[in-house]
């Protein structure tokens, strides 16, 4: 770990693997044993359910003069 270009054992790098890094909301930070355990779930299941949990709640993500600029633009065919 004290080789030249190993930057995994230092303080540095903790500290910004901690605060700089990003986890996606629909991500899987399984072990590749815990996951087989858990029954193989899909990425694309949890896509989905997340898809139908906001349409649900039947709220507009975009501001409704931009919403109303694209539908005047493009055919949307859904809400």
């Amino acid at each position: 770990m004290g080789g030249p270009g190993h930057y995994l054992g230092s303080d540095q790098t903790l500290r910004l693997m901690q605060t700089e890094y990003v986890y996606p909301t629909l991500g899987n930070r399984m072990s590749p044993k815990e996951w087989g355990e858990a029954g193989r779930p899909k990425l694309l299941d949890q896509a989905i359910k997340r898809k139908h949990q906001l349409l649900a709640r039947g709220q507009s993500q975009i501001p409704a003069e931009l919403d109303a600029a694209i539908r005047a633009k493009f055919n949307i065919y859904f809400r």
